[in-house]
Parts: structure tokens; C-alpha cells; sequence
């Protein structure tokens, strides 16, 4: 029987190996490109360092690079030359700093060597112009805009027709999702699952209160509830956690009676810390015919 590629005693396991190391050797090969790239580019001038005369190679040495970072330049030198090194978080970020990296290309050099993405720095919670536009293109389907502590800062009409009064005229720390829901009796009237709702809310903020532990924003909301809401309080204990999921949502509006709608969650790139929350009824469904018609007499 003729042989067949990898037939040979032992070729099918080299192969398998090789297949296996190749990602983390693409890795190496090219977190070095990325560094030799960013260290060429680099603006001397923008480093502290004296300023001679005319340069031969653009951008920085790697000695350079070694003295302004702390890296030994014999470490650095085999980074560039991709070999087989750990690298920690703390010295990824001090080449960063000298290289001059943007948040973008800080993020890429993590990845590149295997490592989480730091946070972003902390940015305005502002929502952008383009997605207030945005809201508005989403008519009639109720639409809003949250933070990471489930602060409500922009809406569309179509969602202030859905809560009414419930949204609008609130402090500023009223207006949160989580803090409505269990507050606020209008909205619990609006829900014939509310329980559910509930209890699927605090475990949302059980789930995110891992990511907002120096969150003083976080803290204060969960502590507020966990005073006023004894509901809150009971299912908080049972330390239960869940993920956001698309799902199916009811309403009993006192104008157009029931309403059962769809939603998601969009991440929102050119504002990382936002989410879009979209509502939608089944196309063609009574729903849909009751939502249209609540937001034209709301408008």
C-alpha cells in the first residue's frame, strides 16, 4: 500500500505538535515585529532623554528602550527576537510608556504575549452624539442607554412612552434599572413577572459587583437597596449570579394593555463602560401593533 502523507511511524505526532506550538511561535514572532515597529517609530524627543545630534536609525535604541523602562537589554533583545520568555504585566506596561503606546496598541501588545487587556483609563460616562442619534433611528422600538452600575443616562420616547412618569422627573440617582425596579411601584405594577425580574436583576448585580469592587457608585446602590428593599436583601443572600441574556420580556400597560417584547444588549465600542438596551416586538404580532400605537399617542 503506497504511504500516505504522515503515515511514517512518528510523523502524525510531530505534526500534531508542531500544529499545537505554532499559534504560541506566531505569538512570539509577532509581539517582536509589534515592539521592533513601535521602538522605530518612537519620538526620542518625547522621552526626556538628551537630545545630540543627528540620529542614524529612527526612533529609539534598544538601549534606549532598556534604560527607560528597566529592562535588562540583553531581556529586551531576545523579547525582539521572539524567543521563548515570560513577560509580566507590569513590564508590558512599562514598555508601553516608553514606546509610546496609544490605549489601542497597549491592549494589541497584551494580547500579543498572552496576557489580558488592562482596563481601559477610566473615561466620561458621557453617551456620544452618534449614539443619541442612534436611539432616536431606533423608533418605536423602546431603547436606552446604561453604564456598568445600571445608571440610566439617555433614552428614546418610545421608552419614556413604556415607563411614563416612572422615568421621567427622577434624581439623578433614582435613574438606574436596578434601583426602579425594586423602588419604584409603578414600574413592579407594569410587570406581571416582576419576581422574576427581580431576582434575575440581582443576580445581574451580584454577577457585576466582582468587576466593581473600588466602585463607590456600585457599593452606595447595592447598600441603598439592601436598606430599602427586603426583597432585595432576601435574594442578594443567595449569593445567586447570571449573565445577561437576550430574552422575552411582559408588559402591562394601564394604556394599550399587554406587551410582550424582545431584547438585547449592545456593547457600544466608542464607549466601552456603555450598553444599549433595545426592546422589540414580534414582527406583525399584536404587540408591535400595541407598542406603534402607544408611542404615536405618547408622541
Amino acid at each position: 500500500m503506497a504511504a500516505t502523507p504522515g503515515s511514517e511511524p512518528g510523523t502524525g505526532d510531530h505534526h500534531r505538535k508542531a500544529l499545537a506550538a505554532a499559534p504560541h511561535d506566531h505569538g512570539r514572532k509577532a509581539l517582536a515585529a509589534f515592539l521592533r515597529s513601535r521602538r522605530e517609530r518612537a519620538d526620542p524627543a518625547g522621552t526626556g532623554l538628551p537630545q545630540g545630534g543627528r540620529r542614524r536609525t529612527p526612533g529609539l535604541r534598544r538601549e534606549e528602550v532598556s534604560l527607560l523602562s528597566g529592562v535588562s537589554l540583553t531581556w529586551y533583545t531576545w523579547l525582539e527576537q521572539g524567543r521563548a520568555i515570560n513577560v509580566s504585566p507590569q513590564i508590558l506596561l512599562a514598555l508601553a510608556r516608553v514606546l509610546q503606546l496609544d490605549e489601542v496598541e497597549r491592549s494589541h501588545l497584551f494580547r500579543l504575549a498572552g496576557l489580558p487587556a488592562p482596563e481601559p483609563a477610566e473615561r466620561s460616562l458621557e453617551v456620544p452624539d452618534t449614539v443619541r442619534t442612534f436611539l432616536a433611528k431606533l423608533m418605536p422600538n423602546p431603547a436606552f442607554v446604561i453604564d456598568r452600575c445600571f445608571d440610566i443616562l439617555a433614552w428614546n420616547p418610545a421608552q419614556e412612552s413604556i415607563l411614563g412618569t416612572a422615568l421621567l422627573d427622577r434624581p439623578r440617582h433614582e435613574l438606574n434599572s436596578a434601583w426602579m425596579l425594586f423602588r419604584v411601584p409603578e414600574i413592579r405594577a407594569l410587570m406581571p413577572e416582576w419576581e422574576r425580574e427581580a431576582r434575575w436583576m440581582a443576580g445581574l448585580l451580584r454577577q457585576q459587583a466582582a468587576y466593581e469592587l473600588d466602585n463607590p457608585r456600585f457599593s452606595e446602590l447595592v447598600a441603598e437597596l439592601l436598606e430599602t428593599s427586603p426583597y432585595f436583601a432576601e435574594v442578594w443572600e443567595t449569593h445567586d449570579v447570571v449573565e445577561f441574556r437576550s430574552s422575552v420580556r411582559r408588559y402591562r400597560h394601564p394604556e394599550v394593555g399587554d406587551l410582550e417584547v424582545s431584547y438585547v444588549r449592545l456593547a457600544l465600542e466608542e464607549a466601552p463602560r456603555l450598553s444599549l438596551i433595545c426592546h422589540f416586538a414580534e414582527p406583525g404580532s399584536e404587540s408591535e401593533e400595541r407598542l406603534r400605537g402607544l408611542v404615536t399617542h405618547g408622541g
